[in-house]
């Protein structure tokens, strides 16, 4: 384990100052833009039947997923290594494995993260909610899911600078704060067991 933290470290203090800025940036658009569209499903839940909460559900599970710091722009190494996708001296593949092998760290997150995108939008099981269960539910979801967005904005926009490792760190948190906080009783097995194995091969994200 400490190797590993020491390998870690290693791979983040070879980040320009330059690579990692880009990367607060595009994750900082990724948490605002999550916040326009929490906001306004705010505003329409109040106004939305029993019979809507299903694909209120999906929608925003989903709007919240392609908004997650998940791209190449969010990563301070790709940015930096993956102009020509050479990858060459990225401490990140050294650690990790290269991205694009199918057994490395971030292939096995982003197959399964993709996954759950794939299975949230087919999940159209026609599930009947009491209105006065789901829509609380849901409420918590948007408050809590907003909460950490405002968190994760809140830290990257600090005037105090922090470090590459601590980016890291942090994005890694952010991701899995955020996969917890889908009220998976909203949903079929099939999402749920796929949003466990997103969060278990997240471990080994950073």
């Amino acid at each position: 384990m400490i190797a590993r933290t020491q390998e870690r470290e290693a791979a983040a203090s070879a980040i320009n100052s330059t690579s990692l800025e880009a990367a607060k940036i595009a994750a900082t658009d990724g948490c605002e833009e999550y916040l326009r569209w929490a906001a306004l499903f705010s505003r329409r839940l109040d106004s939305i039947n029993h019979s809507e909460f299903h694909r209120f559900a999906r929608a925003l599970a989903l709007i919240m997923l392609g908004n997650l710091p998940t791209k190449p722009s969010t990563c301070p190494f790709c940015i930096q290594y993956g102009r020509d996708r050479s990858c060459q001296g990225c401490g990140y593949a050294q650690v990790h494995g290269r991205c694009d092998r199918d057994d490395s760290s971030f292939s096995l997150f982003i197959e399964a993260f993709l996954e759950l995108g794939r299975v949230i939008y087919q999940d159209v099981q026609d599930f009947q909610f009491e209105p006065l269960n789901a829509q609380p539910i849901l409420k918590s979801w948007l408050d809590d899911s907003i909460q950490a967005a405002g968190r994760m904005n809140e830290f990257i926009g600090s005037a105090c600078s922090f470090s590459t490792f601590t980016f890291m760190e942090h994005k890694a948190h952010y991701l899995d704060e955020m996969l917890s906080l889908i009220p998976l009783s909203l949903f079929s097995e099939e999402v749920a067991e796929n949003c466990r194995i997103v969060r278990k091969n997240l471990l080994d994200y950073w």
